[in-house]
């Protein structure tokens, strides 16, 4: 018995159309793997930054701690690079006191950081008078509460804590976030070792003057204030008592990772420090203002 020409004409396109389906499915198939290859070679990459900037960390605190004792190193954030095979860490200690407490800073400092930031000057002027009503204080220039009773003191328990006044995005956080800080409890910030945008928010200060006092500190390696008459106004020297330990690893492959620790100095022998905090801020956040790596084998 002869087949059909049109039943053998459908086996056909029938054969033709399951052979472009598993091929289709061969080359998902493959795509999948290879995407689930890159995915994993991301993470493998991911989890070595990690490592390496928290390794940065512990390496970052045994400087702090050998230099301190050794006395006279000032800690402005500085980084230092630590070449570890493939992998970069580039390594900053920070003075607490370079930054502006916003649990007791004036309003003319609060307001100045903002300014400093890039936000308009009655915006900045508000969002220093949020973090002041948030504190139950009103400063110089600030609305009147509209409230019959006094708002009851908050303190602040960490920087964090900003994101959750009124007018605080995420971006405008970030913008601040590595010049304030709750652990120093003084009104007055170190010049020392403060930053660039830390020191624009003085007031009276230029970009002219700021610029000009950075320089000679570079490149005197100033240890003190200047001698005086008296305090001055929004300044101080540090007590060399709380710090964070800023670690950037970059792997090979472009990954990067952050990671903050900040402690306290103790002046017990068998536990010469505290852990106040871990965090893992954004790579990029405060990059504008660091200074480039100091090469440390």
């Amino acid at each position: 018995m002869r087949a059909d020409p049109n039943q053998r004409g459908s086996v056909a396109i029938l054969a033709l159309w399951a052979m472009a389906i598993i091929a289709a499915l061969l080359a998902a198939a493959g795509a999948t793997t290879r995407s689930e290859a890159l995915i994993a070679r991301n993470m493998i990459a991911a989890s070595g930054a990690r490592h390496a900037a928290e390794a940065g960390t512990q390496l970052g605190l045994e400087r702090l701690l050998r230099r301190h004792a050794a006395g006279g190193a000032v800690f402005d954030g500085t980084p230092e690079r630590w070449q570890d095979g493939s992998i970069r860490v580039d390594i900053a200690v920070f003075d607490e006191t370079g930054k502006i407490d916003i649990n007791v800073a004036p309003v003319e400092l609060l307001a100045g950081l903002f300014l400093a930031v890039g936000e308009p000057r009655e915006t900045a002027l508000l969002l220093a008078c949020d973090v002041l009503d948030r504190r139950g204080e009103i400063g110089p220039g600030c609305p009147e509460p509209v409230f019959a009773a006094p708002p009851r003191p908050h303190r602040f328990a960490a920087p964090e804590e900003l994101a959750q006044l009124p007018g605080f995005d995420a971006s405008l956080y970030d913008k601040i976030a590595d010049y304030v800080t709750t652990a120093t409890g003084a009104s007055a910030i170190a010049p020392l070792v403060a930053p660039r945008p830390v020191l624009l928010a003085v007031p009276g200060a230029t970009p002219t003057l700021v610029d000009a006092f950075l320089q000679s500190r570079r490149d005197a390696g100033a240890m003190e204030l200047p001698a005086g008459t008296g305090p001055i106004p929004f300044l101080m020297a540090s007590p060399g008592r709380d710090f964070t330990i800023s670690a950037i690893a970059t792997t090979g492959d472009g990954a990067r990772y952050r990671a903050d620790l900040q402690v306290r100095l103790t002046d017990l022998a068998n536990r010469p420090y505290e852990v106040i905090a871990w965090r893992a801020p954004p790579v990029d956040r405060g990059k504008a203002a660091m200074a480039p790596p100091r090469r440390i084998p």
